[in-house]
């Protein structure tokens, strides 16, 4: 079930938001399987990239492939071939947490950078030749296919229409680890799209179903949520998940005890992802394309 965004919230990110991050560069790690050329390391032959060995010439061979110094210094007389794998094109799919907590606006409009990062992510990704698919999901209220595998160009642009057209609403990550069984056996590069604030087992379960894959989450992170205004009097809270709402009289106490639990959350993120042999890059805030570029490379804070 698709939940629309009320009227009067943030609209459809525009082109210009969206090229701004066409340049970003990504690797993925494992070797993809496919016949058709790319930027990735892979198992696939081909006639050129890289040099894996010699075999012996038989009915098949490539005889422009004809290794002449083995060839000629062979002392059984036997031809040799050279044998290259080609760097091959993958699938590369972004998953959207569109939970309730994903509605909270401090610093930014955390929905509105997850719309602008997915759409933008998109378009590089069909920059690089790869195929892009993308699903979204509402917490425990289930989740949508946007997007699927397809190297279309106006992909990106399709996925900034229906993330912008979506509430964030639901609890937990139900709906993402519904999007993460429904992906294809063979390994593909995942970009995680979250505030992942969810209980660290549940954040577990959802990567131990993305384990087949390279899976990069991008952590949206706010200021303006971990570090509350400590001015003394009421204050009227709503939890960023469930949206019940409460009164809290805030004091020093309250507010260190505030800070200490998003301190040990991040911390608990940070060596979960690494012990899942996750490269996860963490947003405080905006997003700027250039500290996002540095990140995916080597999995890192924005």
């Amino acid at each position: 079930m698709v939940s629309p965004r009320p009227a009067g919230s943030q609209g459809y990110v525009t082109e210009a938001e969206i090229e701004r991050f066409s340049h970003l560069a990504y690797a993925i790690r494992h070797r993809v399987a496919s016949p058709r050329p790319g930027n990735h390391a892979s198992r696939s032959p081909g006639p050129t990239g890289r040099f894996v060995g010699l075999r012996a010439m038989g009915d098949q061979a490539d005889l422009r492939r004809l290794d002449l110094r083995a060839s000629l210094t062979d002392p059984f007389g036997l031809l040799w071939i050279r044998q290259h794998v080609q760097d091959a094109s993958g699938t590369v799919t972004i998953l959207v947490d569109l939970s309730g907590s994903m509605g909270f606006r401090g610093s930014v409009d955390r929905h509105a950078v997850a719309v602008s990062l997915a759409a933008g992510l998109a378009r590089a990704v069909l920059r690089s030749g790869d195929r892009v698919s993308a699903f979204a999901a509402q917490g425990d209220l289930g989740a949508s296919a946007l997007v699927l595998p397809t190297r279309r160009a106006s992909a990106p642009a399709e996925i900034a229409s229906a993330l912008a057209g979506m509430a964030p609403e639901g609890r937990g990550s139900d709906g993402l680890l519904e999007a993460a069984r429904a992906l294809p056996a063979r390994p593909g590069l995942v970009f995680l799209i979250s505030d992942f604030q969810w209980p660290l087992r549940e954040v577990e379960t959802l990567l131990s179903a993305l384990a087949p894959h390279d899976v990069r989450p991008i952590v949206l992170g706010d200021p303006a949520a971990d570090r509350p205004d400590g001015r003394f009097g009421l204050a009227h809270l709503r939890d960023l998940e469930t949206g019940r709402r409460g009164i809290a009289l805030m004091r020093k106490a309250l507010v260190e005890a505030w800070e200490r639990r998003a301190t040990d959350h991040r911390a608990g993120l940070e060596a979960l992802f690494a012990r899942t042999g996750c490269l996860p890059v963490f947003v405080d805030g905006q997003i700027d394309p250039a500290d996002l570029f540095a990140g995916l490379m080597a999995g890192g804070r924005t």
